[in-house]
């Protein structure tokens, strides 16, 4: 299904009755990310998974895109669908949005779900996004496709989730390089710890002990947020919905169950 919002067409899915859900997929990804999350979810609540802006069905306008441009996304497709106060869910990138549409529009969001995601980036990852971004622009997905593995899989998801590694990997080699390109620098220049402390709805965080950044994140996140719950999960990285989907719904779960129960 599509919704014409903010100047674009976006694609979304939607799954199962009951209160609101939204799923926000990670840089180069899609809502088929979220394959074993929205089955799950959606036996009690309502599941809407999207395409972002510059990504998988949706449109892809040119470059350069900012933060300002998928905030109104999100804000125009929750008014198309009816939805006043659904729970966020993002993933790396999308958790960037999903926070970042929380600082604007609080009083819009009834909980948020972060999921190996951050509120900033060091200096050599941010410096990474860049040169990832110009490396695409000249050359195409293809050169970047091998570094990703090691980054968003654990050696033994490597080994025994082949397939997810693969239609990962296949999803991201479909990207329009310029769409792909915008969207990085737009992940790259994410810089908003000092004004989390403005988030006071609940939070889950979970992250892989894995995922380089994860560490750091899960220490940030309880000095900011008022109201969050952290989960460091052992011997798993980046894409913890492909490489622990059961553990993940579970927390998923039970976090939307407190906060639309509270």
């Amino acid at each position: 299904m599509f919704a014409d919002v903010n100047g674009i067409r976006l694609y979304y899915e939607s799954q199962g009755d009951g209160p609101p859900v939204v799923l926000v997929h990670g840089l180069g990804l899609s809502g088929d990310m979220w394959r074993y999350q929205a089955p799950a979810l959606a036996q009690r609540y309502r599941v809407i998974t999207l395409d972002t802006r510059g990504h998988g069905q949706s449109s892809k306008p040119p470059g350069p895109y900012d933060m300002a441009m998928y905030v109104e996304d999100m804000r125009q497709l929750l008014d198309f669908l009816g939805f006043e106060k659904p729970v966020l869910i993002g993933l790396s990138m999308g958790g960037g949005i999903v926070q970042s549409f929380a600082l604007a529009h609080l009083e819009r969001v009834l909980a948020l779900g972060l999921i190996s995601t951050g509120s900033d980036h060091t200096d050599a990852v941010r410096a990474e996004f860049f040169h990832n971004a110009d490396t695409v622009e000249r050359e195409g997905m293809s050169p970047l496709i091998e570094s990703l593995v090691p980054k968003w899989f654990a050696p033994a998801s490597i080994e025994h989730r082949a397939a997810e590694v693969q239609r990962t990997l296949q999803t991201e080699l479909a990207n329009d390089p310029s769409a792909w390109a915008a969207a990085a620098r737009l992940n790259g220049a994410r810089n908003w710890t000092a004004q989390l402390g403005r988030i006071t709805c609940p939070v889950l965080y979970i992250g892989g002990a894995l995922d380089r950044s994860a560490p750091r994140r899960a220490e940030t996140y309880p000095r900011y947020l008022p109201d969050v719950e952290v989960h460091l999960l052992p011997d798993v990285a980046h894409l913890l919905p492909l490489e622990v989907p059961d553990q993940v719904n579970g927390l998923l779960l039970r976090f939307m169950d407190r906060v639309y129960t509270a």
